[in-house]
């Protein structure tokens, strides 16, 4: 069985610096996809440096365990502040969307390009200013050709292409989650509602095999309301880039 992965805060005795480690198993009884899957997420966050990007600062493989040394953000996940405080609206909302777009620009314009795959509130940091980070690259993929067939990441959050693999998926996947992430900001529940759906199954289906989109609350306004249909249109293709939707008319609101 394989032993979950750890995350936990750790003092640097020289410096006095505070940074987040990320501890993983490399015993036999880990499978290989597991060991995989470690090293292209530390493949591709070792080099990632943006305001809007969770820092990596080292690692280090000893007693059949592997640690990612990274920047430690404070105010912890934004699922975990909403829980605790309720919904964002207003500026801070923007503020919050803004950041979370300007890091998928940066991803996404890469070279080679990286997808993330697995945008929500729980790989959202906050720190104490209430400045977000993009954290955990442990679905992300980084190649010039960016399309996946592999069916990743949080299922309320999940691109319908993502779910039926039928023409594979790219960076557009990460834009509908945006779009969820930003319904989850908005709402302090999963984009389609804590109670939408009864099983696995009925999920997969709805999401991949209906019109139907996430519901989308009076209280964004106009241009919030626009901004999230932006990215949630079931064509992928209709779906704005990252770069583009950063100059959106919600965030002059």
């Amino acid at each position: 069985m394989q032993v979950p992965t750890l995350v936990f805060k750790a003092l640097e005795k020289q410096t006095g610096r505070i940074f987040a480690v990320k501890q993983s198993p490399l015993g036999e009884e880990t499978d290989d996809k597991f060991r995989e899957r470690l090293e292209e997420e530390l493949r591709i966050c070792k080099d990632l440096r943006h305001p809007n990007i969770v820092a990596c600062l080292g690692f280090e493989c000893t007693n059949d365990t592997f640690y990612i040394y990274l920047e430690y953000v404070p105010g912890g996940s934004m699922s975990k502040l909403l829980k605790e405080f309720g919904p964002l609206d207003g500026l801070l909302l923007r503020q919050c969307s803004e950041g979370v777009l300007a890091g998928l620009d940066y991803l996404h314009t890469r070279n080679p390009p990286v997808v993330h795959r697995d945008i929500k509130g729980a790989n959202i940091l906050v720190d104490l200013n209430f400045n977000v980070k993009l954290s955990d690259f442990g679905c992300s993929k980084r190649e010039d050709l960016t399309k996946s067939f592999t069916t990743i990441g949080s299922i309320p959050w999940m691109a319908p292409e993502v779910i039926s693999q039928q023409q594979g998926h790219g960076r557009k996947a990460d834009i509908w989650s945006m779009g969820c992430a930003v319904l989850e900001m908005a709402t302090a529940e999963k984009p389609w509602g804590n109670d939408a759906f009864d099983n696995v199954m009925y999920a997969l289906r709805h999401i991949s095999m209906t019109d139907a989109i996430p519901p989308i609350p009076d209280t964004l306004g106009e241009a919030g309301e626009a901004f999230v249909r932006l990215c949630v249109q079931r064509d992928p293709n209709l779906r704005p880039s990252a770069a583009t939707l950063r100059h959106h008319s919600w965030f002059d609101s």
